[in-house]
């Protein structure tokens, strides 16, 4: 497969539900678009923060890490649920800001607690993740073999790091490597 069909593939199939799924992705992939770089949080003093969305992942990253499987999949129940009751719309839950794990571990499913728009929502997510490193790694200079090297050794570094639910959601899913 090469690098463009990779980047314009639609993992979807041709089912009814697809469309109803297509929909709710297309309005996350905008929700995800507008958060651009960062998100302002209030402290209880009033002051404004900015916390960029790179160190949010970061932070959630570090507390998810020690979490047990069966925790992490509750508390992200709550937070899907307390996202939607939020807004009052059903499946439209922010996920830009969740660590890999969360997002794999609502992907895989294996507890049975997410709607398949959810999981389709997790693996866009991963997959728009990956399509900015490839696209800040084009952009940022010429493409030569060594920066093809670099950005493989980037990737295999990247990998050694992930969860075990990144790692088998990566390996049973073609469309996330």
């Amino acid at each position: 497969m090469s690098l463009f069909s990779y980047l314009n593939t639609d993992s979807f199939g041709s089912s009814p539900a697809s469309a109803q799924i297509a929909k709710a992705l297309q309005t996350i992939a905008e929700k995800n678009a507008a958060t651009t770089v960062a998100g302002n949080q209030t402290q209880p003093g009033g002051s404004s923060v900015l916390i960029t969305l790179q160190a949010q992942r970061a932070a959630a990253e570090k507390e998810d890490a020690g979490k047990t499987a069966d925790v992490l999949t509750k508390e992200l129940r709550a937070q899907i649920d307390a996202d939607n009751k939020k807004t009052g719309k059903k499946d439209s839950a922010d996920l830009t800001a969740m660590s890999g794990r969360a997002l794999a571990t609502i992907a895989l499913n294996e507890s049975g607690q997410f709607s398949k728009t959810e999981i389709a929502a997790a693996k866009l997510e991963l997959r728009t993740r990956d399509r900015l490193d490839l696209v800040a790694q084009i952009s940022s200079g010429p493409l030569t073999s060594s920066s093809l090297a670099a950005y493989t050794q980037q990737l295999t570094t990247a990998r050694a790091t992930m969860s075990a639910e990144e790692r088998g959601l990566r390996d049973a899913n073609p469309n996330l490597r």
